[in-house]
This record gives C-alpha cells, structure tokens and sequence, in this order.
C-alpha cells in the first residue's frame, strides 16, 4: 500500500514540474513583451524631444548669427551670405535627412529654403503687405535652392509657408528675420516644431 502512495505521489510532481515550467515561459514571454513596449515608447519619446530640442538650439543660434550680422552692419546681400552659410553649416551639423524649412529676410525681401521628403509641388509661399494683397501661394520650386520673394508694394508684413496642406504664418519684425518649420514623423504622427 506504501508503493502506490509513492506513485501517486511521484506523477503529481511531474505533472507539477510542467505547469511550473509553463508559468515561467509565460511569465517570461510577457517580461519580453513589456521589455520591447517600453524601448519603443522611450525611443519615441527621445525622439520627440531631441526635435523639440533642435528647435529651441537652432533659435538660439539664429538669433547669435542675426545679431552679428546686425551688430556687423552688414547690407542685404551680406546677410543674406552669412544667413546661408549658417544654414549649410546647420544642416551638416543635424544631418540632411531632416525635413526643414529656413524663412529669412526683412520687410522689402524674403528668402525661403527647404530640406525636405516631400514633393516641392506641395510647398508654397504666399507673403502679405502692409498695403494688402498676396493672396496669390506663389510655389517653392526647388528643394535645396534659395528662393527669393521680394515685396511687390510696400512691405512684407506677414508670410505664410504653406507645406502638405499645413499653413505656418509668421509677422515680420523690424530688422533682419529669421524663421524655420522642422517636422519630423514620429510613431506615425507628424510632429512639428516652429520658431517663435
């Protein structure tokens, strides 16, 4: 009678020994799970946040070149060298593969360039007067080309770069200008980030 007890006793543990190694694999499976879940969602999140902090940095040191120049008393044509040598020098510090938009300029001049994925045929500017007009979007041709859009009565006040359906304005200020509109695709969503 002893013997079949020891028996009986022995299949449980081995049927013990199976549910035990299925709850570890379980339990493992999960923690391998949540493990990725988490990397992914902190990688994202750094992400978003280095863009964010491209944006601050780059308006910080547009201001300092501005400045300079200003400081400088450089003409049209010398700040407009200088603004894009600035540019060339950024993007090779931040990498091409951003998408990027840099407005430049004062109220009788604006200089617009752009780094992007999309297709040119989406981007266009329109600037506004202080004396009206400037309905028309006039189209950004080349991806990487400076183009100017001069003011054609009075001065700019405003300009509104429209890219992929999305208008981003900004009102000129007195003096030498200095705008830009980074967006980058983050998990699926467009964040983006302009300067103040």
């Amino acid at each position: 009678m002893v013997e079949k007890e020891d028996k009986k006793q022995g299949i449980f543990d081995e049927k013990d020994h199976k549910g035990q190694f299925f709850l570890i694999a379980a339990v493992v499976i999960i923690v391998v799970v949540v493990s990725i879940v988490t990397i992914s969602n902190y990688t994202q999140k750094k992400d978003i946040v280095k863009l964010y902090d491209l944006g601050q940095e780059l308006g910080i040191e547009s201001q300092n070149v501005l400045d300079y120049g200003t400081y400088s008393e450089l003409n049209e044509e010398q700040m407009k060298l200088l603004m894009d040598s600035f540019i060339k020098n950024y993007l090779s510090y931040i990498g091409n593969d951003k998408n990027i938009y840099f407005i430049y300029g004062n109220k009788n001049k604006i200089n617009v360039v752009g780094y992007q994925q999309i297709s040119p045929e989406e981007v266009c500017v329109n600037i506004t007067s202080d004396v009206g007009g400037g309905t028309v979007c006039t189209p950004y041709l080349t991806i990487g080309q400076t183009q100017e859009f001069p003011a054609t009565s009075g001065e700019i006040s405003n300009v509104v770069i429209r890219i992929a359906e999305t208008d981003y304005e900004f009102a000129l200020s007195a003096g030498e200008n200095f705008y830009f509109v980074i967006w980058q695709s983050i998990g699926g969503e467009k964040h983006v980030v302009t300067s103040p």
